[in-house]
C-alpha cells in the first residue's frame, strides 16, 4: 500500500494535460504539479487510511485530534455527539451501548449504515432516521413497533434481531427495500402488500405461520423459510421470480405438483424433510437440488427434472438408484453418510464430472459403473476395496482415497488422465512399478505411509510430492524425477539427504517438525527458490550449502546457530529465523539482496551499523528485543519496522 501511494504521489502528469481544452484536465496539470499541494494530499490520504475506522467512546472521542477522517465509528455508551460533531465523511455508524436510552435525533445524514447493538430495545420515533440510510441492523434484544414512516424510503437492507416478534403493518417497508431478514423469534401473518416490490431477498426466521398465496412480491428472487416453518406450500404462494428457495429445519410436507415455480434453480431441503418427491413436482429450470439429513425416499425415474447439475443427499440417503433415475444433465453428484448401496452399470449419466461418496460406502466399484466424463472422484471414510483395473475411466483427473484405505495399487489401475492423487491416513502400501501414471503432477501421501520408493517408481511428470507425518525412509539417488517442483516432508522425517538425490527441478523443498541432519554442500540443487526447515533444525548451515537461486529461507523453533559471512547468497528476499535464535549477526552476513528479515521471539543482541543491507523494507523484531538503536543501523531503504508486536511504519 505504501509503494503504491509513494508511486502515485510521485506520479508525472501528461504535459497534454497543461493545454487541454478540458478544465478539469488543466486544473488537474495545475494541482499535481505543485509538489506542496502533492504532499497535503498524501498525508491526508495516509490519515484516511489510519484513522477511517475506529472505536470510541464519548470521552476518546472529545480528545480525538483526527475525527475528520472517520467514515467508520463503533460508539459505545449512551451520550451521543451532537449532529454537527460527527466526522464530516461519516458512512458506518455501529451502536454498542448499554441498554439505557439513546437519543437519536442527532444521527447526520452522512450515515449509509446503522447497526445497533443487542441491548437496544426502545422505539424510534418516524422521522427519526437519516435520509441517507441504506443498511439498518437491529440487535437481538429489539422487539418494538416500527410504525409506518419510521423507516426511510433509502433503506435497502433491514435486518431484524433474534427477539423481534412484531406485525408489520402494509406500508411501513420503504418501496426501495430489496433485503429483508427477520430473527429467530419471528412468528407474525405476512399479510399481502406488507412487503415491497422492490424486495428481491426475504429471510423469515422461525416463523411458524402459513404462508398465504398473493403474500410474496413478484421482485422474489431468494426466500429462506425458517427454522420451526413446517406448513403446506399452497400453489400460487411462490412468485415465479423466485429463483432460489431454502426450506427450514423442521419442514416435512409434501410438494403438490405446481407449487415450484418455473423461475427455480436452487432448492434446499431442511435436516427433517423426508417425503416422497413426485415426478413434475421439480420444476424443468431446477440447477441444484440439495436433500437434508433424515431425507430416505426412493427417487423414481423422471422425478429429476433434465435440467439438474447438482445433486445432494444427506446423512441418512440408503436407496438404490435405477439406471435412468439420474437426469443426462447432471454433473455433481454427492451422497451423504449413509449411503451404501450397488451403484449398476448405466446408472451414473454420462455428463457426470465430479462423483462423492459418503462415510459407509464399502462396495467394489465394477468396471463399466463410472461414467467416461468422470473427472473427479472422492470415496469416504469406510472405503477400503480393491480397485481393480478398468474402474477408472481414462477422463479422470483427481481421486481422492479415504482414511481407511490401505490395498496395493496394481499396475494399470489409474488412467492416463490422473494428474492429482491423494491417498489418506492409513495407506502403506509398496509402490509398485507402472502403478502411477505418467501423467500424474501432485501426489499426496497420507500419515502411515512409510515405504521405500526405488528409483523409477515415480512418473516423471511429478511436480508437487508429500509426504504424510509417519515417512522417514533414505531418498535413494534416481527416486525423485527431474519433473519434481514442490518436495515437502512431514513431522518423522529425519534423514540425511546426500548431494545429488535432489532434483534440479526442484524450487520448493519444506522439511518437517523432527529434521535435524547436516544439509551437506551441494546437496540443495541450483533451481531451489524456498527453502524451511521444521521445529527441530538446528544445524551450522556451512558457506556455499545454499545455492545462489534462493530466495526465501524460513528457519523454524530451535535453529540457533552463527551465520558465518558467505553463507547466505546474494539472491536471498527473505529471511526468517525462529523463537531460539540469538546469536549476533555481524556486518556483512546479510546479503544485499534481502527485503524482508524476521527476528523470533528470543533475539535480542545489538545490530550494529552495516549489519543491516540497504534493500531491506521489512524488519521485525520479536517481543524479548530491547537494545539500543545505533545511529546508521537501520537503512534508507526501510519503509516497515515492527517492534515486539509494534508496528511503526516509515512512509517516503
Amino acid at each position: 500500500m505504501n509503494k503504491l501511494l509513494s508511486s502515485l504521489i510521485n506520479f508525472h502528469v501528461n504535459e497534454e494535460l497543461k493545454n487541454s481544452y478540458n478544465i478539469s484536465d488543466r486544473l488537474l496539470y495545475r494541482v499535481w504539479n505543485n509538489i506542496i499541494l502533492r504532499n497535503e494530499i498524501h498525508k491526508h490520504i495516509l490519515k484516511f487510511i489510519k484513522h477511517s475506522d475506529e472505536d470510541l467512546d464519548i470521552s476518546g472521542y472529545s480528545k480525538f485530534k483526527n475525527k475528520s477522517y472517520i467514515t467508520t465509528l463503533t460508539w459505545r455508551g449512551n451520550t451521543l455527539p451532537d449532529k454537527d460533531e460527527y466526522p464530516p465523511f461519516l458512512t458506518n455508524l455501529y451502536l454498542h451501548g448499554s441498554s439505557k436510552m439513546l437519543t437519536l435525533t442527532t444521527l447526520p445524514n452522512t450515515i449509509t449504515t446503522l447497526a445497533f447493538h443487542n441491548r437496544f430495545n426502545q422505539v424510534i420515533p418516524p422521522g427519526t432516521l437519516p435520509n441517507s440510510l441504506t443498511t439498518l441492523t437491529f440487535g437481538d434484544c429489539f422487539n418494538q413497533v416500527v410504525p409506518p414512516g419510521t423507516l426511510p424510503n433509502s433503506l435497502t437492507t433491514l435486518t431484524f434481531g433474534s427477539c423481534f416478534n412484531q406485525v408489520v403493518p402494509p406500508g411501513t417497508l420503504p418501496n426501495n427495500l430489496t433485503t429483508l431478514t427477520f430473527g429467530h423469534c419471528f412468528d407474525q401473518k405476512v399479510l399481502p402488500n406488507t412487503l415491497p416490490n422492490s424486495l428481491t431477498t426475504l429471510t423469515l426466521g422461525n416463523l411458524i405461520q402459513i404462508v398465504l398465496p398473493n403474500t410474496l412480491p413478484n421482485s422474489l428472487t431468494t426466500l429462506t423459510l425458517g427454522y420451526c416453518f413446517n406448513q403446506v406450500v399452497l400453489p400460487g404462494t411462490l412468485p415465479n421470480s423466485l429463483t432460489t428457495l431454502t426450506l427450514g429445519y423442521c419442514f416435512n410436507q409434501v410438494i403438490l405438483p405446481d407449487t415450484l415455480p418455473n423461475s427455480l434453480t436452487t432448492l434446499t431441503f431442511g435436516n427433517d424433510f423426508n417425503q416422497v418427491v413426485l415426478p413434475g413436482t421439480l420444476p424443468n429450470s431446477l440447477t441444484a437440488l440439495t436433500f437434508g439429513v433424515c431425507f430416505n425416499q426412493v427417487i423414481l425415474p423422471g422425478t429429476l427434472p433434465n435440467s439438474l447439475t447438482t445433486l445432494s443427499f444427506g446423512y441418512d440417503f440408503n436407496q438404490v438408484i435405477r439406471p435412468g433415475t439420474l437426469p443426462n444433465s447432471l454433473t455433481t453428484l454427492t451422497f451423504g453418510c449413509n449411503f451404501n448401496q450397488v451403484i449398476r452399470p448405466n446408472t451414473l449419466p454420462n455428463s457426470l464430472t465430479t462423483l462423492k461418496f459418503g462415510s459407509h460406502y464399502r462396495h467394489v466399484v465394477r468396471p463399466g459403473t463410472l461414467p467416461n466424463s468422470l473427472t473427479t472422484l472422492s470415496f469416504g471414510y469406510d472405503f477400503n476395496q480393491v480397485i481393480l483395473p478398468g474402474t477408472l475411466p481414462n477422463s479422470l483427473t483427481t481421486l481422492t482415497l479415504p482414511v481407511s484405505f490401505n490395498r496395493a495399487i496394481l499396475p494399470n489401475t489409474l488412467p492416463n488422465s490422473l494428474t492429482t492423487l491423494t491417498f489418506s491416513v492409513c495407506f502403506d502400501q509398496v509402490i509398485r512399478p507402472d502403478s502411477l501414471p505418467n501423467s500424474l503432477t501432485t501426489l499426496t501421501f497420507g500419515d502411515c505411509f512409510n515405504q521405500i520408493i526405488l528409483p523409477g517408481r515415480l512418473p516423471n511428470s511429478l511436480t508437487t510430492l508429500t509426504f504424510g507425518d509417519c515417512f522417514n525412509q533414505v531418498v535413494l539417488p534416481g527416486t525423485l524425477p527431474n519433473s519434481l517442483t514442490t518436495l515437502t516432508f512431514d513431522d518423522c522425517f529425519n534423514q540425511i539427504i546426500l548431494p545429488g538425490r535432489l532434483p534440479n527441478s526442484l524450487t520448493t523443498l519444506i522439511f518437517g517438525r523432527y529434521f535435524n541432519q547436516v544439509v551437506p554442500p551441494e546437496t540443495l540443487p541450483n533451481s531451489l527458490s524456498t527453502l524451511t526447515f521444521g521445529n527441530d533444525f538446528n544445524q551450522v548451515v556451512l558457506p556455499d550449502t545454499l545455492p545462489n537461486s534462493l530466495t526465501t529461507l524460513t528457519f523454524d523453533h530451535a535453529f540457533n546457530q552463527v551465520i558465518l559471512p558467505g553463507t547466505l547468497p546474494n539472491s536471498l528476499t527473505t529471511l526468517t529465523f525462529g523463537d531460539c535464535f540469538n546469536q549476533v549477526v555481524p556486518p556483512g552476513t546479510l546479503p544485499n539482496s534481502l527485503t524482508t528479515l524476521t527476528f523470533g521471539r528470543n533475539f535480542n543482541q545489538v545490530v550494529l551499523p552495516g549489519t543491516l543491507p540497504n534493500s531491506l523494507t521489512t524488519l521485525t523484531f520479536s517481543y524479548n528485543f530491547n537494545q539500543v538503536n545505533l545511529p546508521g543501523t537501520l537503512p534508507n531503504s526501510l519503509t516497515k519496522l515492527t517492534l515486539g508486536g509494534k508496528k511503526l511504519k516509515k512512509f517516503i
